[in-house]
């Protein structure tokens, strides 16, 4: 392995262990229980947009940690299988709140998604009516002034 991938990993590698300690920071302040990893991750997100962090620089190590995304579940999913006895007694529970909440989120969103659509469009129509205002206020002094 040369050292220019050696540098460029551990550059990679920097940059996501900063980010990771200002999202711990960030939701160890937040009054609101927001895991750090979501906050990581939507930072990193509006660093890219806003392009204080360039793609090429988290690329590599962003797509090594995808590749290895199963891997690092495995926790989780042993985790589970440590709480049978709790999915046992609040199985029929925990389902019917899963389903319950999806419901509830899918309803929302499309609720949401309505609202957007329906403010877009009377916008929409209220701009093509001032242009078309305008164009008939322009007609009618065009046909004064001759």
């Amino acid at each position: 392995m040369s050292a220019k991938k050696v540098y460029g990993f551990l550059t990679q590698a920097f940059i996501f262990a900063v980010i990771m300690l200002i999202s711990n920071g960030i939701a160890a302040i937040v009054p609101i229980p927001i895991p750090a990893s979501v906050v990581g991750l939507v930072l990193l997100f509006v660093l890219l947009c806003l392009k204080v962090i360039k793609l090429e620089q988290v690329e590599t190590l962003g797509t090594s940690l995808t590749s290895l995304i199963g891997f690092l579940f495995v926790p989780s999913g042993i985790s589970v299988m440590n709480s049978l006895g709790v999915m046992q007694q609040y199985g029929v529970q925990i389902a019917l709140v899963i389903l319950l909440a999806t419901i509830i989120l899918l309803g929302a969103t499309g609720l949401f998604s309505q609202l957007i659509l329906s403010v877009s469009q009377k916008r929409q129509k209220e701009t093509s009516a001032d242009k078309q205002t305008v164009r008939r206020s322009n007609q009618e002094n065009e046909l004064v002034q001759h």
